[in-house]
C-alpha cells in the first residue's frame, strides 16, 4: 500500500516479512551477574508472555550455570504492530543480557499445485508472473467476487463449480425476486441480452476466460489459477444468439454494484463508438470507483485494422486514460514477447500479460486452448483478486498503479504500453503486503491515524434499461478468436493426462543441539535442604569459605524470585512464609560465579 507521510521505520526491515505480534531472543551462554536476573528479565517489556521454545528454560537452571548451548525465547507482544516489535527488538539489543533480538520472521509452504495442467508444464505461463511464489502466501480470495462479464460460463464445471459465486439472499427457482435487487432467481448471475437468470454459456469463450480468473486450484484436476479460490460472478452481455449491446454492459455494471461485485474482466470491445455512446459507459464506470474493471485492449481484425490504439480508439480499453478503476490489458507470448495479434498503446494500454496458447476451462467440463487479449486480461483480474483479497481497503488508482510499476519491463513492451511491463502477480501482490504501519509524524510512538478508502455502499436502484442509452447496433465486438457471434472451436484439443504426482521435498530435519555439561564441580562438596517450621534450612559441606548463595524460586517455568542468603556456619535460612513456588533451586558458587557443589532441587 503506498502511505503519505513520514515512515519513521524506513531500516534494514523494511520489506521484510515477520510476524507483527512477536519477536526472537537468544539469552547470552552465560549470566555473570545472577543478582541482576532476581525479577523477570523481560518485565520492562510491553509482551504478554515469554516462551522458552529451546534449551533450558532460562527462568531456572540455565541463568545460573556455564552451559553454553543457546537459550531461545520467543515474546509475545501486548500490542502487536510492526512499529512494536522493532521498538522491543531495540530495548532488547541494549541489555545486557541478550544476545540476540530478531524478528520472529514468517515461513511458507514451498508448494505447488497439483492440477493436471499445471502439473505437465501446459500452464508454465503461470510461473512467468509469479504465481508459484505467490500460492506460496497461502492467501485467501474467497471474499473476493470477480464479475466475468462475457458469454457465460458453466456453473457445473468441474474445475469451476467450487468457485462459483452464489446469490444467498435468492431461494432457487421460486420465481420471486427475494433480495430485492431487481432480478427474479439470480442466483450465479444475470443474463442481460435474454433477461433472466440463465447464465450458461453461448460459446467456449466466457467459461475459458472464468478459469483463467478463478479455477478450483490444488484439486488434481484441469488448471490452476493465480487466484484459486476467488468468486466467480456471470455478468452475461451476450444474448442466446451471441449479439450483445452497450445497455447490456451498463446494466451489467449497475447489477455488480447492486451485489458488490469487487473486480470485473471485460474481454471485449471494439472501434467507432460515437462520442456520446462513450460518455454513457464512461459515467456508468466513474459512478463505480471502487469496482476495479479490467479490459482488453483488442485483437488486430478486419474491424480494427490498426494495432495501434493511439491512433485508433479502442472501447472500453481506451477509457483508462481517464479512469483510475480502469486497466487496459495487451497479450504477450510465453517468451515475453508482445503478441503479433495484440494491440498496443504508449499512452492508451497500460500493461500486458500472457494471453497466447493458454490452458484453461471449456464446456463441457474439459479444457483447451485459445489466445488473445481476452486471455491476458482475466490474467490480470485474478492478480487483482488477489491483492483485494491482502487488502480489502486499497483504491483502484492504488490498484493501477501498483500493477504497473511492479511489472517486469520487457523490451519488447518499450514504447508499446504505459508500464513497459508485463504482469508480475507476485511482485504486485508483495508490494501491497502491510510492511509497515503509517506513521503521519516522525515520533515512535504517536498512533498513526489512517482513514480507508471506504467501501462504496451499493444503491439499489429499478432495474429498468436506461433511458439515456441510445437504440443502436452494438459497435462492441469481443477481442478474442472465436468472436461471441458463434460457438468457436478450440486452437488445441486438450488431451487430459493423468493427474501428476507432485515432487515433495522433505527438509532435514533439525539437529539435534549438542549440550555442553556444567563445569567439574568438587565431589566432597555437598548441599543439605530441609523445609522447617515455613523455613528453607540449607547446610553447606564445604572446605571453601567464600561461596555465594543463591537460592531461586520457580512457579511452573517462570522464575518467581531469587534470593541470597546469608551464611553463618555454613548454615543459611530463608523465610517461605511470603514465597509461591512450586520448586526451589539452590546454587552455591565461589565469587567467580564458578559453581561449587551441584545444584540442589526442592520439589514442593
Amino acid at each position: 500500500m503506498m502511505w503519505l507521510g513520514i515512515n519513521v521505520y524506513a531500516d534494514e526491515y523494511d520489506g521484510l516479512d515477520f510476524d507483527y505480534g512477536s519477536v526472537l531472543v537468544q539469552l547470552k551462554p552465560q549470566i555473570t551477574d545472577a543478582v541482576s536476573m532476581c525479577s523477570d528479565p523481560f518485565e520492562e517489556l510491553n509482551i504478554s508472555d515469554a516462551k522458552c521454545i529451546f534449551g533450558d528454560d532460562a527462568s531456572s537452571i540455565s541463568l545460573f550455570s556455564d552451559k553454553t548451548e543457546p537459550i531461545i525465547y520467543v515474546l509475545d507482544l501486548e500490542n502487536p504492530s510492526r512499529e512494536n516489535v522493532i521498538d522491543t527488538i531495540e530495548k532488547l539489543k541494549a541489555m545486557p543480557n541478550i544476545e540476540y533480538a530478531e524478528p520472529n520472521y514468517n515461513v511458507y509452504e514451498f508448494s505447488e499445485p497439483n492440477d493436471t495442467y499445471y502439473q505437465n508444464g501446459k500452464q508454465a505461463v503461470l510461473d512467468l508472473i509469479g504465481a508459484k511464489k505467490l500460492w506460496d502466501f497461502d492467501i485467501d480470495c474467497s471474499d473476493v467476487t470477480v464479475g466475468v462479464m462475457d458469454s457465460g460460463i458453466q456453473t457445473n464445471h468441474e474445475d469451476l463449480i467450487d468457485n462459483i459465486w452464489v446469490n444467498t439472499g435468492e431461494i432457487v427457482g421460486d420465481g420471486i425476486d427475494n433480495d430485492g435487487n431487481g432480478y427474479i432467481d439470480d442466483i450465479y448471475g444475470w443474463n442481460f441480452g435474454d433477461s433472466n437468470g440463465d447464465v450458461s454459456y453461448v460459446s467456449n469463450h466466457g467459461v475459458h476466460v472464468a478459469g483463467i480468473v478463478s479455477a478450483v486450484t490444488d484439486n488434481s484436476k484441469g488448471v490452476a489459477s493465480v487466484a484459486r479460490n476467488a468468486k466467480i460472478a456471470s455478468i452475461k452481455i451476450f444474448n442466446s444468439s451471441g449479439k450483445s449491446t452497450l445497455s447490456y454492459i451498463i446494466e451489467g455494471i449497475n447489477y455488480a454494484k447492486k451485489n458488490d461485485i469487487n473486480i470485473i474482466n471485460c474481454s471485449f470491445g471494439g472501434a467507432g463508438w460515437g462520442s456520446t455512446s462513450v460518455s454513457i459507459v464512461k459515467s456508468a464506470i466513474e459512478a463505480v470507483p471502487d469496482i476495479f474493471f479490467v479490459i482488453a485492449a483488442g485483437n488486430i481484425a478486419t474491424s480494427t485494422p490498426q494495432p495501434d490504439n493511439d491512433q485508433t480508439a479502442v472501447y472500453p480499453s481506451q477509457l483508462t486514460k481517464d479512469l483510475d478503476n480502469v486497466i487496459s490489458v495487451a497479450n504477450t507470448t510465453s517468451s515475453d514477447e508482445l503478441s503479433s495479434t495484440s494491440h498496443y498503446g504508449a499512452t492508451s494500454v497500460d500493461i500486458a500479460a500472457p494471453g497466447t496458447g493458454i490452458y484453461s476451462t471449456i464446456p463441457t467440463s474439459s479444457y483447451g486452448t485459445m489466445s488473445g487479449t481476452s486471455m491476458a486480461t482475466p490474467m490480470v483480474a485474478s492478480a487483482v483478486a488477489v491483492m483485494r483479497a491482502v487488502n480489502p481497503n486499497i483504491s483502484a488508482k492504488e490498484i493501477k498503479e501498483t500493477l504497473c510499476s511492479s511489472s517486469d519491463k520487457l523490451s519488447a513492451l518499450t514504447g508499446k504500453v504505459i508500464s513497459g511491463g508485463r504482469l508480475n502477480a507476485y511482485n504486485a501482490v508483495k508490494a501491497i503486503m502491510p510492511t509497515a504501519t503509517p506513521t503521519l509524524t516522525p515520533t515512535p510512538t504517536a498512533t498513526p491515524t489512517v482513514t480507508p478508502s471506504p467501501t462504496a455502499t451499493p444503491t439499489v436502484k429499478p432495474t429498468a434499461t436506461p433511458t439515456t442509452v441510445p437504440t443502436a447496433t452494438p459497435t462492441a465486438t469481443p477481442t478474442t478468436v472465436p468472436t461471441p457471434t458463434a460457438t468457436p472451436s478450440p486452437t488445441a484439443t486438450p488431451t487430459v493426462k493423468p493427474t501428476a504426482t507432485p515432487t515433495i521435498v522433505t527438509p532435514s530435519p533439525t539437529a539435534t543441539p549438542t549440550v555442553t555439561p556444567m563445569p567439574t564441580v568438587l565431589t566432597n562438596n555437598k548441599i543439605e535442604c530441609e523445609i522447617k517450621d515455613n523455613k528453607l534450612i540449607v547446610s553447606l559441606n564445604f572446605e571453601e569459605d567464600d561461596e555465594v548463595m543463591y537460592v531461586a524460586f520457580r512457579k511452573g517455568n517462570k522464575l518467581k524470585k531469587i534470593v541470597t542468603p546469608d551464611i553463618y556456619n555454613m548454615t543459611a535460612e530463608v523465610d517461605l512464609s511470603d514465597t509461591e513456588y512450586d520448586g526451589i533451586d539452590v546454587y552455591v558458587w565461589n565469587g567467580n560465579m564458578k559453581p561449587y557443589a551441584e545444584v540442589k532441587q526442592i520439589e514442593k
